[in-house]
């Protein structure tokens, strides 16, 4: 029972996630956390935070045995992701839905190699109506569909 620990892509998803998750744990130790009766604001993200790593513990373990060896990143897919999430996140308040979501489809789908217009604009269209009807009908939050 002898295990490498080069390149295996669980061993880097296991410390990826027992990382994030201690981190989360961690943190939210800056909040009360109250008791199970009447939790504070740190009771989730600690519980959160406690199950990802072990999660990723568990991952790590089952990849220190078996698992795939891990693929080189790709860099031009992971830069456009990060670029749509930024994007997104400097135009919702400013511009608003509208344009926000749009904007954040079309770079998202850049990274991939199915990129048509067709679905861009259809998933564009989607999102925009899962918007509004989760989180401004349903839950009442104060973004706006177009910014003035």
């Amino acid at each position: 029972m002898s295990f490498r620990l080069n390149n295996k892509a669980d061993v880097e998803a296991g410390l990826f996630f027992a990382l994030l998750g201690g981190m989360t744990a961690a943190l939210s130790l800056q909040y009360e956390i109250g008791t199970i009766a009447a939790m504070g604001p740190g009771m989730f993200p600690l519980i959160l935070g406690v199950l990802l790593t072990i999660l990723g513990l568990g991952i790590l373990v089952k990849g220190m045995f078996s698992g795939e060896v891990a693929k080189t990143l790709l860099w031009k897919p992971a830069i456009l992701v990060i670029l749509a999430l930024l994007a997104f996140a400097f135009l919702v308040l400013s511009v608003g839905l509208v344009a926000a979501v749009p904007a954040q489809v079309f770079i998202a789908l850049r990274a991939s190699d199915h990129f048509t217009l067709k679905r861009a604009i259809a998933l564009s269209i989607g999102l925009l109506l899962f918007c509004y009807i989760v989180f401004i009908y349903f839950l009442g939050i104060a973004v706006p569909m177009i910014a003035v």
